[in-house]
């Protein structure tokens, strides 16, 4: 076996799939709403990262993305050292959006390459981390058609106010958001009553949408850049979320999160680090 499923992977096989692979799986078990996907696992990294991929393997990835039921799919990065408490590799590896199943191999052989970036090598210096701890399993998920999409800590990171959930949230996919190109709204709601204590709500010029085969950029309205992402209704439904998430784990969650046809899923969730 050359991948796990979500279904297949608990916290406990963290070593296998990575802290992001692990945290899918332990979310997928506990009923909270992940969008279905699966790990290609560490042991295939250290087998092929140096060699072709043998058939049978190629056949076992493609026949587990058939699986997922979609055209398209997210392939992301999952560092075996990673997402511990100490450490956080946010955006140190690479994610790739929208990939089809043509090519779904070569992507995952880009991730696989990541991890010997020099942007890395300079990160993990920094960790203390052996050159022998630079193994990646990678996530491979399906897509979500995000409307709005973000972030949310389930405590304040600003006051680090443990008693405070902060979401921030923009039109589009994420990764505008991600990478500091746009301001999102902020809410901050009251973690035991959901009660919203302050509201930022800022004008989005652009967004990221996926049309015509690829990630597409567009110009928005001051009219329509200037709607709250989030009802007050969807800002509750969401922290209580992320109050289940934090109990699940047990300590405070960093997480991102995807809007789609009313829907929220959950695309990740680590620790907060200092």
């Amino acid at each position: 076996m050359y991948i796990k499923t979500f279904k297949q992977i608990s916290k406990e096989d963290v070593a296998e799939v990575g802290g992001k692979g692990a945290s899918l799986g332990e979310m997928t078990q506990a009923g909270i709403p992940v969008p279905p996907g699966f790990v290609v696992t560490a042991k295939t990294y250290r087998q092929f990262v140096n060699n072709e991929l043998p058939v049978d393997v190629i056949e076992e990835i493609l026949q587990a993305f058939n699986g997922l039921e979609t055209e398209r799919v997210a392939v992301r990065s999952s560092a075996i050292a990673e997402d511990s408490k100490t450490a956080s590799w946010a955006g140190q590896l690479e994610s790739y959006l929208n990939v089809t199943r043509a090519d779904l191999i070569e992507n995952i052989r880009k991730c696989w390459n990541s991890i010997r970036s020099e942007r890395v090598l300079s990160y993990t210096a920094g960790q203390n981390l052996s050159e022998d701890q630079l193994v990646v399993a990678v996530v491979v998920q399906k897509m979500v058609e995000s409307e709005v999409s973000g972030v949310m800590f389930t405590q304040n990171p600003v006051t680090k106010n443990d008693g405070e959930i902060m979401i921030e949230a923009g039109f589009g996919l994420g990764e505008y958001l991600v990478q500091g190109m746009i301001t999102p709204d902020n809410f901050v709601a009251d973690k035991n009553t959901l009660k919203i204590k302050s509201i930022d709500i800022q004008t989005q010029e652009r967004m990221l949408i996926f049309k015509d085969g690829e990630n597409k950029e567009v110009q928005l309205s001051n009219e329509n850049g200037s709607k709250q992402a989030l009802t007050y209704q969807q800002v509750q439904k969401l922290a209580d979320l992320g109050k289940v998430i934090e109990s699940h784990y047990g300590y405070p969650q960093d997480i991102e999160w995807a809007l789609e046809k009313g829907n929220f899923y959950i695309l990740q969730a680590r620790p907060i680090t200092a």
